[in-house]
Formats: C-alpha cells, structure tokens, sequence
C-alpha cells in the first residue's frame, strides 16, 4: 500500500515552549497548566490534564510560552527527546518541547500521537549539542510521516490504543498482586502467636559473596555470570538484565552459586533499598553471588522455613529495623555488616501459620509470573503492530 509522505510542517504547526522567571510569584500558580519533559515521564496513557506548576496570564505575556489548544501533541525535545502525550485542556510548556498542533483535516492527533511514540528512537538520533542532545524546531519541521486518509489513520490508532490496554490491564493486574503480597506479609507479621526471635537463631551462617571483574554484558544462558543488585531489588528474583557475564579467563568460585532455596538479602545499596531480600524459588545454573548481596543460610532444625524467613525480612517493621542499622559514610550508599543482621530480630510464628503464609505467597507468585508473561507477549505484539502499522500492513 502506498501512502502520501509529508513533512511535519505541511500539516502542523511546531510550536516551542518557554519559563517565566522563576522568582516571580505574580507569574506562577494562576490556572494556566504548563508542562515540563518530567511531567511526561511517568505519564499513564496518551492524555495529560494536569501539571504541578501553573501560570498566571502575566506569567504567560511575560515570555515566549504560547498555550496550545486542546488535542495538540507535546514532544519533548530534550532532556530528555521523545516523551510524547496529548493535552485534553488548553496547555502551555517549557523550552523542553516542539510541540504540534496538527491540522485535523488532514492528520488526527492519536496517529500522529503513536507515529511519534514509534519512532522514538528515530527522533532521539537527531538530537544535536555538545552537552545535552536537543531537536530544534527546524529539524522537527522536517521530519517526514507517512500520511494514510484520515479513517485509515484512526482505525490505526484505535488497534494500537488496544494494543496497549492489554498491557496497562496487566500493569493493574501486577500492582493488585504486588498490595495482596503485601497484605499478606503485614498479617503474617502481625501474628499473635509469634514471637521475635534473632536472625542469627535462624541461621546457620551468612555467606558474602564477590564481585570479579565481567563483561560489559548480560550473562547468556549456559555462561557464568555474576548477579546484579537489580535482581533482588524489588523483593522477588529476577534475573532478566540483572547478570553480568564473568571474564572467561575467571575461574568461577563455585561455591558461591546462587541455589534453588536460597535467602538473598542486599547488604549495601541506597538508604531505600539496603535490606531487600529474596527468596529464589528457581534459577538458571551458573550464576554466582556478587559482594553487595548476602545468603543467609537457615539451620534445618530452627524450625523456619527459608521462604518464610525472606516475607519476614521484606516486612515493613523489619526492613526498618534494617535501614536503622545499616552504616556508611556515604549518603548515598548503606551498608548492613554480618554482626549487626545477625542481631535484628523478625516475628517467628508457628509452623502452620508459616506454611500458610508461604504457600499464599507461592500462589501469588505463580499468578504474578503469567500475568508477566502476558505483559511481555502484549509488549512484543504491541511492538510488533507499530512497526506494521506505519508501512500499511495491518
């Protein structure tokens, strides 16, 4: 299928941004939204109403700032180049967008929406500057888009807006998953029939790990590789991007490979992530344990259960006690030391309530593992549909 090819200026108008002066109060908090690149960048869907800063109509006169009409499309154009999102009320922006105002009898907005958000990385390969890559607004007006009749362009539109629906109901599904996990967690801690026993009653020891020097890539399958913090960070393993591939001329401290069972609880990380844990319920072989992660190692006859140990260490009252007692002098790093995680104290309960509570938490993992892939599959398709789209092919 053949299709008209146009540049951006023949059916928008690109339109810049600017910021009144900061230290003015009389140009700030009026009812005028203004948006910046950050206010994009945790955007949920296409559509922005809102924006944290406002200005007032002196604000507005007294710089370059331009308000763009409902339904115009805000493309950052630095700091960083990409982030795309369409206004739903009348909106002006900073200096940190090219924003377009497409002429809707040739173009619709949500074709001209998902083309850009397509070829983002298209975009970003035109950015110019020394200290930080910026599109300007000639380059912008050059860029080229294939230009369908206007229900072709909405029907394309409309398959990629469901496209992503598949997977912003999976993000909903995971959000619900990840609060019943914690629900479940908080309960378990608050137990009236446990009682705070030390970690080092627990255990039989802690095993530090160590951080050779790797490849500046992720371990593939089969290799030996060295794990990052990332793949305990969000208090469930994962290793997917969190590997990084040992040197082949590093002979592998194979004792230190990470095994089915294992409680992995980072030792060093920023003040809001030092203490996290894991429990690996499965691994691929050949990865091994870096510096910054310990493995605690239960004593069979402690009467805990390793699963249950780790919901007990990513407790809320827990992973405080954790923050309290990790040291360092940077601000920006924490450090837990054997001695003093051997002496926190977690809720111990019976043996039922912990079988309970591991076999909820084994429910809740094998429910958020499907609905994983099922993000994944819809983010493939998804990827998948874009690129056909633009050529004609859906």
């Amino acid at each position: 299928m053949s299709w008209e090819c146009v540049a951006l200026q023949e059916v928008c108008e690109v339109v810049g941004g600017a910021t009144p002066k900061t230290g003015e109060p009389e140009y700030w908090s009026g009812d005028i939204p203004w948006a910046t690149p950050a206010d994009l960048s945790n955007l949920k869907g296409a559509y922005i109403s809102e924006t944290p800063r406002m200005l007032t109509q002196e604000g507005l006169r007294s710089c370059a700032a331009k308000v763009l009409p409902a339904y115009s499309v805000l493309l950052s154009s630095r700091a960083p180049i990409g982030h795309v999102a369409i206004n739903s009320v009348p909106m002006a922006t900073n200096q940190g967008f090219k924003s377009l105002i497409p002429d809707r009898s040739r173009l619709d907005e949500k074709y001209l929406y998902w083309w850009l958000v397509s070829n983002k990385a298209a975009l970003q390969r035109l950015g110019v500057g020394a200290t930080f890559k910026e599109i300007s607004k000639a380059i912008v007006s050059r860029v080229v888009i294939p230009l369908p009749p206007l229900p072709e362009q909405r029907r394309i539109a409309s398959i990629l807006d469901e496209a992503r629906a598949v997977g912003r109901l999976a993000d909903k599904q995971l959000e619900s998953l990840s609060e019943l996990r914690d629900a479940l967690i908080e309960s378990a801690e608050a137990s009236s029939d446990s009682i705070h026993r030390t970690v080092s009653s627990i255990i039989d020891r802690i095993d530090s790990g160590k951080s050779p020097v790797c490849e500046d890539r992720e371990a593939r399958e089969g290799e030996w590789g060295v794990l990052k913090l990332g793949a305990i960070s969000s208090g469930t393993y994962r290793t997917d991007g969190n590997t990084k591939a040992l040197r082949e001329d590093t002979v592998p401290l194979t004792h230190l490979e990470v095994k089915a069972g294992d409680v992995l609880l980072s030792r060093k990380n920023t003040p809001e992530l030092v203490g996290a844990s894991a429990y690996v319920r499965h691994t691929r072989s050949r990865l091994l344990l870096p510096d910054l992660i310990f493995r605690l190692v239960v004593n069979a006859d402690a009467g805990v259960i390793p699963a249950y140990l780790q919901a007990m260490l990513s407790a809320p009252r827990t992973r405080a006690k954790l923050r309290k007692v990790a040291g360092g002098s940077a601000a920006s790093m924490s450090n837990i030391s054997k001695a003093r995680l051997s002496l926190v104290t977690v809720p111990v309960a019976s043996l039922r309530v912990q079988e309970e509570l591991v076999s909820s938490l084994q429910q809740v993992v094998e429910l958020t593992d499907a609905v994983m892939a099922r993000k994944i599959m819809s983010e493939q398709l998804a990827s998948a549909l874009q690129t056909r789209a633009f050529k004609g092919e859906l």
